[in-house]
């Protein structure tokens, strides 16, 4: 029998596919390997580096692959509960904000010059990793999963191993693997 091409899947549909599946693992190893202590929470959390290159490589198709990864992760990992729903939001909220600096306000991901820097520090080291401590740490707080008490040591985990991992490995990550992303037909 012969294949039509309207019976394969089309690329958006495999590009949020692969990403997801890559987000889910990510998502584990951030939570399992590394807790702070607070339910979920991971001091290195490796993967918004990767989220952040995502939303700014695919758009559109990078957030709603990062959104459905972090509900398959949170599965693995144990911390899956009717609330995963809204706080993946909190890691997808960080995500748009790099995305929409690098797509909309003309900045390089390629991070060619120094206000490619300034721009990638902004918005992918200070907002990203305050918007989703934010939105997640006050979600925990208010369904009761996170006392009051832990807050602090929560938000100063998230934002200050955020801090670092997107600048040491979110900076190589875009500077050398943007011109690769480019010369494919997955992000036109």
């Amino acid at each position: 029998m012969k294949s039509n091409k309207n019976d394969l899947p089309s690329i958006s549909f495999i590009i949020i596919g692969v990403i997801a599946g890559l987000v889910a693992v990510l998502d584990y190893i951030g939570v399992v390997g590394f807790p702070i202590g607070v339910f979920g929470v991971s001091a290195f959390y490796i993967g918004a580096a990767f989220y952040t290159a995502f939303a700014i490589w695919f758009r559109i198709k990078g957030l709603l692959a990062i959104y459905i990864g972090l509900l398959i992760g949170s599965l693995f990992s144990g911390t899956f509960t009717i609330f995963a729903f809204i706080l993946a939001l909190g890691n997808v909220f960080g995500a748009a904000i790099p995305a929409l600096f690098f797509n909309k306000l003309g900045f390089n991901p390629e991070l060619k010059r120094f206000r490619d820097y300034v721009a990638f520090v902004i918005s992918a080291t200070i907002l990203q990793n305050i918007i989703s401590a934010t939105w997640v740490l006050t979600g925990f707080y208010l369904v009761g999963i996170m006392p009051a008490e832990a807050a602090f040591l929560a938000s100063a985990g998230w934002i200050g191993g955020g801090i670092i991992v997107s600048l040491v490995i979110g900076i190589p990550l875009l500077k050398f693997t943007t011109p690769v992303i480019k010369k494919t037909t997955l992000i036109r």
